[in-house]
């Protein structure tokens, strides 16, 4: 690219696009011309296409960007225990603090910490994202950011926003480096939109996200932007649910008061049928949707059709803990974990996506996993989730604002959200359907710059 070029002028050669070979002109970030044989003009940068498929780029409709940024850096239990004492990693001379991520154990306590860091403070997190359990000495340190219950026993439910500023302060992290490198990551899997589902971020937040990452990022609540206000129908609380209603329904009507619908957090049926009442009660809006639905059974997911409710669900959390999900589950849970199949038999529109980190963030991933399944030796599901890798992949090419909606097309005027991939679509989804998950990207274009390419 010769140094007067606009970065946001491009001649894509020799892409596939709807059966014909074509170019691609991009315009001040705007697809101009798609047609054979376009003639560079002077200031654009060409690329060469190889005849791999043009596709509006993907987008992801469920991630925790600075979650998934910071997992890059932390200890990873991947759904395990705790490292036994004396065998936790070493400590790293510029860092006081542990951090780590996965935990699979659900009732792991300050002791159990205290036993492998003794005398470092040490904050770990639940694979579920919902709950960190904390040592003592992290306790004294956060001090009087905690609640008394916390302070006594070290579990923070849901505290990640409350106690973000005092964390940054006692353990800082190069949370912009660890963005940039995240979000390159996702460039070159061809992610060019991500919709960041992080209860309580604030705008100030949701700005540093966009300053370092390629992507366009957009947020269940940090805006009044149209989408919807992330909710959480929490399974944690008295034991006859009283307060979990009463914090559900306050949460959905000051979004309808807002004018906005809402993304409600449910993963247990008990979570999901409170969802279904409210919902019920106070009535459905067009962009309501429910994230996870991780137990839905057939009488849910046919009032989630009459309702017209999104679902946004993510298989590869099902994936990374396979069956002893559900060895771990409710014999009368069973068959309706993680469905995707089996709600759109049903009629329910459903969404796939990453809720990165808890989820793989390779869109590849997801949809070679939703056509292609497990071995029953290492599946969660007990019956057939399977989807074509085709329809898997439009769930990646729709609007943030419509996740369940059309999907979107490359043609004049479309903003030069775009990738092309290394083969032919149907080449490439056979591929994929087959188990390679291998990026099969070749060019990632953000607002018609080019933010990731793999030369072959």
């Amino acid at each position: 690219m010769s140094s007067s070029a606009s970065d946001r002028n491009l001649l894509v050669r020799d892409i596939a696009l709807d059966g014909a070979r074509l170019d691609c002109r991009v315009v001040d970030g705007v697809v101009a011309e798609l047609a054979a044989g376009l003639t560079r003009r002077a200031g654009e940068q060409v690329v060469d296409g190889a005849g791999g498929a043009l596709l509006p780029g993907l987008h992801d409709h469920h991630v925790h960007a600075f979650a998934a940024a910071a997992a890059a850096g932390s200890l990873d239990l991947r759904g395990g225990a705790l490292p036994a004492p004396g065998q936790a990693p070493a400590p790293d001379s510029e860092r006081d603090w542990v951090r780590g991520v996965g935990l699979g154990d659900d009732d792991a306590t300050v002791a159990d910490l205290d036993r492998v860091w003794p005398a470092r403070p040490a904050r770990v997190q639940h694979r579920s994202g919902a709950l960190w359990v904390l040592n003592t000495r992290a306790i004294e340190l956060l001090g009087d950011v905690l609640d008394p219950g916390e302070r006594a026993d070290g579990r923070v439910w849901r505290g990640d926003a409350r106690l973000s500023e005092a964390l940054g302060r006692l353990d800082p992290w190069d949370v912009e480096d660890d963005l940039r490198h995240w979000g390159q990551q996702l460039a070159a899997r061809g992610v060019t939109g991500l919709t960041d589902a992080t209860v309580g971020l604030e705008a100030s937040s949701l700005a540093m996200v966009r300053a370092h990452l390629p992507q366009r990022v957009v947020s269940l609540g940090a805006e009044d932007d149209g989408l919807p206000v992330k909710v959480v129908a929490g399974d944690h609380g008295p034991a006859d649910g009283s307060d979990r209603w009463s914090e559900l329904v306050t949460a959905v009507r000051a979004a309808r008061e807002r004018g906005r619908p809402v993304a409600v957090h449910a993963v247990s049926a008990a979570s999901l049928a409170m969802v279904l009442a409210a919902l019920d009660d106070l009535g459905v809006v067009a962009g309501d949707r429910v994230e996870h639905a991780a137990v839905c059974d057939d009488a849910a997911a046919d009032r989630l059709a009459e309702l017209g409710v999104v679902v946004v669900t993510q298989p590869s959390i099902a994936e990374r803990r396979g069956r002893a999900m559900v060895d771990a589950s409710d014999p009368e849970d069973r068959p309706w974990l993680w469905r995707i199949a089996g709600l759109r038999d049903r009629g329910v529109r459903v969404v796939l996506s990453s809720d990165a980190p808890y989820g793989d963030p390779d869109p590849w991933a997801t949809i070679s996993l939703s056509s292609s399944g497990l071995p029953a030796d290492r599946s969660p599901w007990l019956h057939d989730q399977t989807i074509s890798a085709r329809d898997a992949l439009e769930s990646y090419l729709t609007r943030p604002e419509d996740p369940a909606g059309p999907v979107r097309t490359v043609q004049p005027g479309a903003i030069a959200d775009l990738c092309v991939l290394d083969a032919p679509l149907d080449v490439v989804l056979d591929r994929v359907a087959g188990g390679d998950t291998a990026s099969p990207v070749r060019l990632t274009v953000v607002d018609g710059r080019v933010v990731s390419t793999r030369l072959d």
